[in-house]
C-alpha cells in the first residue's frame, strides 16, 4: 500500500500507523508467519471520522481553482 504514495517511507508510514493505533482510530492485526505479516483496519471510532473527510473532500473539490490560482501568483 504504501508504494502507491512515493514520498512515504516505510519507517515513516509504521509510525504514522502506530500513531492511529495509539489514538484508537485503526486496529493493528499480527498473523504468526514468516515473513511477519500485519494488517490495519480503521476501528468503529475511526468511522465515525468519515463523515468530516467527506466534507474535507467536498471543500478542496470546490475550492480547487481558487487554491491553484493562489498557487500560481505565489510561484509568479
Amino acid at each position: 500500500m504504501y508504494k502507491l504514495i512515493p514520498s512515504i517511507s516505510e519507517k515513516m508510514l509504521s509510525t504514522a500507523l502506530r500513531s492511529l493505533e495509539t489514538d484508537g482510530l485503526v486496529h493493528r492485526k499480527v498473523y504468526p508467519e514468516v515473513p511477519p505479516r500485519v494488517e490495519y483496519y480503521v476501528s468503529d471510532f475511526g468511522m465515525t471520522l468519515i463523515p468530516h473527510l467527506e466534507n474535507i473532500i467536498q471543500w478542496g473539490q470546490e475550492n480547487f481553482s481558487t487554491i491553484m490560482d493562489n498557487r500560481k501568483k505565489k510561484v509568479t
